[in-house]
């Protein structure tokens, strides 16, 4: 069927009707631009139309279709022509219209994957991002603010030593009392706490001994829906004991000193929506956990030798002198101590007193 050819036909009819585009379409019921796109063969009208523009324009559906005058003796082959024209034609707009269905569809069913897609990611985003804490910045800075010191064991006479359960340490305590401790031979920490008065001034030496096995276990109770009880078939949507212990043997974690070495330069790690749940679930692990057991510190030296811990800088007192807190690891304990002494305030005095310690 030849659009083209049928709107000039329609055009030339019209006129010799005296008819305008408007007129035309005024008595189909239909839009002026409608008649002016057939004309112009740019569409063909509706097959309902067919009967209404043969009985205005006096000519019949054969010549309509053919787009021309059918002389009558040629009515019975133009006719077929026209009916064949007619099916192919109808063939190919239901052929068109079936494509632009399933484009349409395929389209809208990926439209709808991404929004599910990105909405589900979204929910995860929610779910699994913790809140920047204000003291990230200082945290980084001052575990950035690192050193190294190698420390060799000395052994002392006998008599110069403190014992505290299987712990000791050239004895420092001139002058100091014991205040209070808690050293039950079953409790998993102990601690020794000694005081000295001097005026108004009161100094204080602790000394602490604390089972830990170092799997990320301190931050359970702030959210033991994420947590789980380590079951992952009680909660299999849990960060269960597996995901923890396979979070530390990843990224080669194996006691608190290679925690804060790795949290010097991950934290604080920021979830995105491109990221699977599984990833998300451990940032938001790791950026918990930090956030509760990483002190706030000037700065860090590391131990190493025949020791293997951390000296840490808290701060200073009142009197302007440094305070730190040692921590040394020995088969899955930790022996630590921290005091305002204003000896303890030298890292050399406290290097030198690390030394002496023996832990059997």
């Amino acid at each position: 069927m030849n659009q083209e050819k049928i709107g000039k036909f329609i055009a030339e009819l019209r006129k010799e009707k005296n008819l305008t585009q408007e007129e035309l379409a005024n008595k189909l019921h239909i839009t002026k631009n409608a008649v002016s796109k057939w004309e112009r063969g740019l569409s063909m009208m509706d097959m309902s139309l067919l009967i209404p523009v043969c009985d205005i324009l006096e000519i019949s559906i054969t010549e309509l279709l053919n787009g021309e005058r059918v002389e009558s003796e040629k009515i019975k082959e133009q006719t077929d022509n026209a009916i064949k024209n007619t099916l192919k034609y109808s063939n190919e707009k239901i052929k068109k219209s079936r494509i632009k269905s399933i484009i349409f569809t395929t389209i809208l069913i990926v439209v709808l994957s991404f929004g599910l897609f990105f909405g589900y990611k979204l929910f995860l985003l929610h779910k699994y991002t913790l809140k920047r804490p204000d003291s990230v910045d200082k945290v980084i800075a001052g575990l950035k603010n690192s050193k190294d010191v190698k420390i060799y064991k000395r052994t002392l006479p006998e008599d110069e030593y403190l014992t505290l359960d299987n712990f000791k340490i050239r004895n420092v305590l001139d002058g100091y009392e014991l205040d209070r401790k808690h050293d039950d031979q079953d409790a998993p920490s102990k601690y020794y706490i000694y005081r000295k008065k001097e005026g108004d001034k009161t100094t204080t030496i602790q000394f602490n001994i604390v089972e830990k096995e170092f799997q990320l276990n301190e931050a359970f109770a702030s959210d033991l829906d994420f947590y789980g009880d380590g079951d992952s078939s009680m909660n299999p949507k849990a960060f269960n004991s597996a995901d923890r212990k396979f979070f530390l043997l990843k990224n080669d974690i194996n006691n608190e000193i290679d925690f804060y070495k790795y949290v010097a330069d991950h934290y604080y790690v920021e979830n995105n929506i491109f990221m699977d749940r599984r990833t998300m679930m451990e940032n938001y692990a790791f950026n918990l956990f930090a956030s509760i057991a990483i002190p706030e510190v000037k700065g860090v030296t590391y131990i190493k030798g025949d020791y293997e811990g951390a000296i840490f800088e808290i701060g200073t007192d009142d009197n302007n002198v440094k305070i730190y807190s040692v921590g040394i690891m020995r088969d899955g304990r930790e022996y630590g101590f921290v005091s305002n002494d204003p000896r303890f305030g030298n890292i050399d005095y406290l290097i030198d007193l690390i030394g002496t310690i023996e832990i059997r």
